[in-house]
């Protein structure tokens, strides 16, 4: 039914936010990670949403990103697990994170979240393993960068990497080294690819 919102934040919490998109005020259930990357309020804001309509419950949910909503929707598929408890998931953990305890069967990482269990984390193992790979994690969330350096730009400069023949290992290690010797300095895709080609 909506498929993002975009507004200013009116009120926001660790675990809602009341969105005011052309004076109507959105009450969005969201996650730490996407609490995280709220401006302050006054501030606009893209949220890609999901609603979902049963008796007992309407309720709107909100992500910072379209990958942490499409990881909600794979979660509230497995029996058992509801839109309460995917969003405690996602906050528990950050989405490459989960990613890497489903591909490495870490059920300790699942069930230090409060409210998973040893079934529950079994059941995301079991049930998510081939749906959230470890090839699905972005590059630009991977690797640690400067704020002025977007997670699309790193994803850019990896991606023209391998397309010129390198590995995606060697890529990503080459634009890390970059990355770290920016010295907080703005630097362009082309710049990154070109000083990553250096190190590869």
């Amino acid at each position: 039914m909506y498929h993002y919102l975009n507004g200013k934040i009116a009120e926001k919490s660790p675990t809602a936010v009341v969105l005011d998109v052309n004076g109507i005020g959105y009450e969005v259930r969201i996650s730490l990670s996407t609490f995280s990357c709220l401006p302050s309020l006054g501030g606009a804001v893209k949220l890609f949403t999901h609603f979902i309509v049963r008796e007992d419950l309407q309720a709107l949910y909100g992500f910072a990103t379209e990958e942490e909503r499409e990881a909600f929707k794979l979660l509230i598929s497995i029996s058992g697990i509801g839109p309460k408890l995917a969003i405690t998931l996602l906050s528990g953990v950050t989405l490459p994170e989960l990613k890497r305890a489903i591909q490495e069967r870490d059920l300790p990482a699942l069930t230090a979240i409060s409210g998973i269990g040893l079934k529950t984390a079994e059941r995301v193992v079991i049930e998510l393993k081939d749906k959230i790979g470890r090839a699905e994690i972005a590059a630009g969330k991977e690797l640690v960068h400067d704020a002025n350096i977007s997670d699309q730009m790193v994803e850019d400069s990896v991606a023209a990497l391998v397309s010129l023949g390198y590995t995606k290992p060697k890529a990503k290690e080459a634009v890390q080294k970059v990355l770290k010797g920016t010295g907080g300095k703005k630097i362009s895709v082309e710049e990154i690819i070109r000083a990553a080609l250096k190190h590869v």
